[in-house]
């Protein structure tokens, strides 16, 4: 992959504000989003900076999956939910979800 391909900060963040800001000093950019319209424009923001891999909280990446979707047939941004809370997340269940289809267990 082209090296002019990596943004400067490659890695971002998009959630609550109070998720999202402690990621900023570990040099993430980062895109505190409430509503749908905030969350689109990160979207379209992280495409256009060339974002390596997106870190996206859970009941965000849930609200926006459809939209995410679109760039699944795109080398980058990778997109990956995370857990607000130690509980259960939505990337534990993809991974359940990926092996279960891979090879027919758990």
């Amino acid at each position: 992959m082209p090296e002019e391909r990596y943004s400067n900060k490659p890695f971002a963040i998009i959630g609550e504000e109070d998720l999202v800001s402690g990621f900023q000093a570990l040099g993430f950019r980062i895109y505190p989003a409430k509503d749908e319209g905030q969350i689109r424009a990160a979207l379209a923001e992280i495409l256009k900076e060339k974002i390596a891999i997106c870190l996206v909280q859970d009941n965000i990446y849930q609200r926006s999956k459809d939209e995410i979707d679109n760039y699944r047939n795109l080398p980058l941004p990778i997109f990956i939910p995370l857990a607000q809370d130690a509980g259960m997340s939505l990337l534990d269940s993809m991974v359940k979800d990926m092996r279960l289809r891979a090879i027919g267990t758990f």
